[in-house]
């Protein structure tokens, strides 16, 4: 065909109902807008973290890091002195509160004259700008002194020469801004002389990270693995990049997650390009008839109509990845890149889009437009060119032969593929699974039609009955429209359910774990701060405190294991036990007992009953895993300890939190106010009660879930604009039976109620089909994807009213669009409609 036609007939086809492609175009869009922004947001988020690792880690091929209580700063002697190590810095990093302020400060403290010959960046001359002079590291020595990069500069608004004040312990510490380190692109930083460091914030004799840089030709890989066998319990050997593969592999779960349901608005938008292009089809039936006629082939018109829909989703696909690139940029530059859950609370990512992932969003995009063209085109060139000419109506085919037999098969496919293991931490064995369920679901669209009416339109009233016939009956157009409801019904009832499900089951837990009735924190952000034996003891003392409960964290590191699992020690008794939903309530009567997460059962193999090494003050403490409890905090795993039993092993007095439980009479301000009084510092003391804590985590919860809410109505919507749409490619096919019908005696009236009812029936066949779909497809995301995704466990909460209102509204809305839509369908005149020029 030569090209300069086909441009003419595509120039044509696309000039006419702009206003449904320009829809269509719309919905493929969004569904490539709300997939690129959470890419962009993601990939910038984990560049800026990559790049502060890379700033902080300079030139260094080795990290030695310890847990985040630290450990023996003897290691680094031990270190330096290996053969393969040209040089060897020190560092204590510490996440160090902002004195009255909620903002933190990574703090780190370096030897300067080490330090600087890995990242020449970390030293400064006097007037700021970047170098390693003497005078820089002189400067550096001062034990009041502290250098900044510029983003932690403007974050606090100071300048060089301004005074800075950090919490540690309950009181102040004094700094005063010495300069800023243009060169340091690391985040918000404070640069101190380590020996300052570790006076000013308590930690005499502590690291938490050694810098290696190895001499030329040695292994570092195989160097690391060596030097792993000779370090203490709880000290591992990385590479630098080890800070950016932590944060992808946190945030993967969640992102995927995000990307499944953008990739549902894409489906549901093929099912709109495919009922708009059907439309189409419908309308210009005569016409690709003539094209037929004149020597257009079948692969032609195929190509022809198939390249239309190309074209509507490459525009869908560039508009969509110009609003989700400019979507990310807006928050980036406004609001920050922590992906609505927190995972990059507080960071300033830089705008740093990945191109190859982006072209892969708009690939998906055109492919889904592409493949609803080739749905219709596939049957439009399948048509007799005599009939084609014939001015009749012209239905889709509904599906193959053996639809039930096909949806059992998918059914069963899907159960077996709930069998599968995560892959590389993904739950695709439970993605594809709800596949082959929906798959199961559009197959038994036309035996559900058939089933459910079965009873119905037997009242005598011919409207009625008509209506019934046609759903019953399920014509191609009708049947292409409710699989598009049952669709995105069935996952918008699963992830309703599913989201509900995990607030409720989080809001029991919270309930149960906050016991007391005030938590006191040394400190509003940061984790430097901590109460001493002696700050607990004044406190445990004050009139109107009833009991004191120490809180103490700490995160231990297993071997090559990348993430860390944290160590929970505070009193333990039945009722804290319970709280947390142990599976085993009752203390080994021997030995150390602990409680292992539902994470660290997945990722690491603890059962109840085994015996594990905990890497605890530098050594390997073996400890009985007395059983299992949920924690809906720690995505990579917990241990739950007895606080007596942490202190007696590690002799650590300290606590980083305390749950107070006051005396009948006494009030949360009362007690707020005597602590304050009582202790120097008390001033920089963060309370909260219970039930603020409570709110505040659902008010996180219900933010991390917002960008689901979004996509659900996305879905919800295209589905609708798809009804819409197919009822009006549907009315404008049955043209001559209107034109019957108003020769028999119905009004115009009397056809759009009909085609009411129509909606009606077909919006409460797909709503209902979709529930039944949505809640199997909800066991599957409560207890296969996120147990895999997040290793969460949870129990199924049904959220009726919610639930309830979204299907009427489905119901209603396709009700109305299907007889607004076939309003231009009934306009012709009765005896022009049954005309035949066959």
């Amino acid at each position: 065909m030569n090209l300069t036609v086909l441009a003419m007939l595509l120039r044509g086809a696309l000039a006419a109902h702009r206003g449904r492609l320009a829809l269509s175009a719309l919905c493929i869009a969004l569904g490539v807008a709300l997939a690129a922004a959470v890419q962009t947001l993601h990939d910038s988020a984990l560049a800026e973290v990559g790049a502060a690792a890379r700033a902080l880690a300079g030139s260094a091929d080795v990290e030695v890091r310890g847990p985040r209580s630290g450990f023996d700063d003897a290691l680094f002697a031990q270190v330096a002195r290996r053969p393969e190590v040209a040089l060897a810095s020190p560092v204590l990093e510490l996440d160090v509160a902002v004195s009255g302020s909620d903002r933190s400060l990574r703090v780190l403290g370096i030897d300067p004259f080490r330090a600087a010959r890995l990242q020449p960046a970390f030293v400064a001359d006097s007037a700021g700008a970047a170098g390693v002079g003497a005078g820089g590291a002189t400067s550096l020595l001062d034990a009041h002194n502290a250098w900044l990069t510029p983003s932690a500069a403007q974050r606090l608004g100071l300048a060089p020469g301004m005074g800075l004040r950090l919490r540690s312990g309950l009181g102040d510490v004094a700094l005063q801004v010495a300069g800023l380190l243009p060169g340091l692109d690391a985040g918000d930083v404070a640069i101190l002389d380590i020996a300052a460091a570790q006076a000013l914030f308590d930690r005499i004799g502590i690291i938490t990270r050694i810098d290696l840089r190895l001499r030329a030709g040695v292994d570092a890989e195989r160097f690391r693995d060596e030097l792993g066998q000779h370090l203490p319990a709880g000290v591992v050997a990385v590479a630098p990049a080890l800070a950016q593969s932590r944060a992808a592999t946190l945030t993967r779960a969640y992102r995927v997650n995000l990307n499944a349901l953008a990739l549902v608005a894409l489906a549901t938008g093929l099912f709109l390009v495919f009922s708009t292009l059907a439309l189409q089809a419908a309308r210009r039936r005569q016409e690709l008839g003539l094209l037929r006629a004149l020597g257009l082939s079948r692969r032609a018109l195929l190509g022809m109509l198939a390249c239309e829909g190309a074209m509507l989703g490459a525009v869908g696909a560039a508009f969509g990845l110009a609003l989700g690139v400019a979507a990310a940029w807006a928050l980036l530059r406004y609001g920050n890149a922590d992906l609505g859950a927190g995972y990059f609370r507080g960071l300033e990512a830089g705008f740093a889009p990945d191109v190859a992932a982006l072209a892969g969003i708009a690939g998906l995009g055109i492919a889904a437009a592409a493949a609803g063209a080739w749905l219709v085109a596939r049957q439009v060139a399948a048509q007799d060119i005599a009939e084609a000419l014939r001015d009749r109506a012209q239905d889709l085919p509904v599906g193959g032969p053996r639809p039930v037999l096909l949806a059992v098969s998918c059914v069963a496919l899907g159960l077996a593929l709930l069998a599968l293991p995560p892959w590389w931490g993904l739950p695709l064995g439970g993605y594809a699974a709800i596949a082959a369920w929906l798959a199961a679901a559009v197959l038994l669209v036309g035996p559900a039609c058939r089933l459910l009416l079965k009873g119905f339109g037997s009242d005598g009233n011919p409207v009625t009955q008509l209506a019934l016939a046609q759903v019953r009956h399920l014509p191609g157009h009708l049947a292409t429209s409710i699989a598009g409801i049952v669709v995105s019904v069935s996952l918008c009832v699963a992830m309703a359910i599913m989201v509900h499900s995990f607030r409720e089951s989080l809001a029991v837990w919270i309930r149960g774990v906050l016991g007391a009735d005030l938590y006191v924190r040394a400190a509003a952000a940061g984790d430097a701060a901590s109460f001493s034996a002696g700050e607990q003891a004044l406190i445990a003392a004050l009139p109107g405190i009833a009991r004191l409960e120490a809180l103490r964290y700490d995160r231990l590191n297993f071997g090559k294991d990348p993430q860390p699992v944290t160590l929970l020690a505070r009193p333990l008794d039945a009722r804290i036990l319970a709280g947390f939903q142990a599976s085993s309530t009752a203390r080994p009567a021997t030995g150390v007992g602990v409680w292992v997460s539902d994470a660290a059962v997945d990722l690491h193999g603890w059962r109840p009953g085994d015996k594990i090494a905990l890497p605890m003050a530098g050594r390997a403490v073996e400890v009985l895993v007395a059983g299992t409890f949920r924690d809906y905090a720690r995505t990579w795993g917990a241990v739950l300890m007895d606080l007596d039993d942490y202190r007696r092993l590690t002799g650590d007095p300290r606590a980083n939190d305390l749950a107070l439980h006051l005396a009948p009479g006494t009030s949360a301000d009362q007690a707020m106010a005597a602590i304050r009084s009582a202790l120097p510092g008390g001033a920089g003391l963060a309370f909260a009660e219970s039930g603020t804590i409570h709110a505040g985590s659902l008010r996180l919860f219900d933010r991390t879930f917002a960008a689901t809410y979004a996509l659900e109505a996305v879905a919800i919507g295209i589905a609708l604009i798809g009804v819409t749409s197919s009822f009006a490619a549907l009315a404008w096919s049955r043209r001559r039976e209107f034109g019957v019908l108003r020769h028999l005696g119905l009004s115009r009236r009397d056809i759009l109620r009909m085609l009411s009812l129509e909606g009606l029936a077909a919006g409460a066949v797909g709503a209902a089909a979709g529930l039944a779909a949505g809640a199997a497809i909800s066991l599957v995301l409560v207890h296969v994807v996120n147990r895999q995704s997040f290793h969460w466990g949870m129990e199924v909460h049904w959220p009726a009213l919610p639930i309830a209102l979204l299907l009427a509204a489905v119901v209603g809305l396709c009700a109305l669009g299907a007889g607004w839509s076939a309003r231009a369908a009934v306009r012709d005149d009765a005896v022009r409609a049954v005309k035949d020029d066959a």
